[in-house]
């Protein structure tokens, strides 16, 4: 300002300045938040048997918010049993936070299933996101949930999914491995991982004892969190690939800039994303000629290749 208008001004200033073309361009944020039951009426009114819930204060005022639309719904049987859970922080004027869960089709591609606005993570939101969840989606044989290891989410989990197994992300497992064991956790990196998508007892058995003569602490650890929650071998349910709550960060990453909306343009744009993303994937398999989707057909080829070079 100072040098194109030659304006002397305060940080106070400038910062007020700023908040008020934030506000002419995306609206007053306490006005955002009124609309919301009119935005949920007009969200099922066109897309009819979609899943939405208000909850307010004793005082009538925003505490949580929740969507599942129906293509999710209705497209869920057909996508894999396996749910990642994960919440962001938003950059609202009032905050909060966005709790998503998601899964992939059989091609490999991310859809989220149902998302919400909360206060912040702990056990009430969790446990009201689970609920609502459990509502629009039911449960299904061989499910399960993957995660970190938040203690809202296995508190959750445990009580509206007490048959369902919960999963730990591996990659936020090995951090934690990482910061119990500081001087040789670049020496367990490549254990730890090989140990975790190990698909033979045996050779999950040989990893260990590996862990052991580095640090017992690591494989005490490990025994605590239950070796069925995180590795390959001793799981009771298949988890295909999913071994990570990766595809959670990779949603996080589509919605960075859009985590600073308001409330209903928030809602409206993961709305939005969700359709185009549907719309991509459904053209992408009309015209795939495989019996698999492109990624696993690449994956299922490239082996094929390797293997011409093995003795069986």
């Amino acid at each position: 300002m100072n040098k194109q208008y030659g304006l002397q001004m305060t940080y106070m200033q400038a910062w007020r300045s700023k908040e008020y073309a934030v506000q002419v361009l995306r609206g007053n944020p306490s006005e955002s938040y009124e609309k919301l039951p009119s935005y949920f009426y007009m969200l099922v009114l066109t897309n009819p048997m979609s899943v939405v819930s208000l909850k307010k204060t004793e005082e009538d005022l925003f505490m949580y918010a929740f969507i599942a639309l129906y293509p999710s719904i209705k497209g869920w049987q057909y996508f894999k049993p396996v749910v990642v859970v994960d919440g962001t922080f938003l950059k609202l004027t009032y905050r909060g936070t966005l709790l998503i869960a998601s899964t992939q089709d059989p091609a490999g591609n991310i859809l989220p299933l149902a998302y919400a606005i909360v206060d912040s993570e702990n056990n009430a939101s969790w446990e009201w996101f689970f609920a609502r969840f459990k509502d629009a989606f039911g449960e299904r044989e061989g499910m399960c949930i993957v995660s970190d290891r938040h203690e809202g989410i296995e508190n959750a989990a445990a009580t509206l999914y007490p048959q369902v197994p919960h999963c730990v992300c591996i990659w936020h497992l090995r951090n934690n491995v990482k910061k119990l064991q500081k001087k040789n956790h670049l020496l367990l990196k490549d254990i730890f991982f090989a140990m975790a998508k190990a698909y033979t007892v045996e050779r999950f058995d040989y990893h260990m004892a590996e862990v052991e003569k580095i640090d017992k602490r690591v494989k005490d650890y490990l025994m605590n969190v239950g070796y069925e929650r995180w590795s390959r071998a001793y799981s009771t349910v298949n988890r295909t690939l999913t071994m990570t709550s990766n595809i959670a960060e990779s949603i996080n990453a589509a919605l960075k800039a859009a985590r600073e909306l308001l409330v209903l343009p928030l809602l409206d744009y993961i709305s939005q994303l969700i359709g185009r993303w549907n719309v991509t994937n459904l053209k992408n398999a009309v015209e795939s000629f495989t019996d698999l989707g492109k990624k696993y057909d690449t994956m299922l080829m490239d082996n094929l290749e390797l293997s011409h070079q093995m003795n069986v």
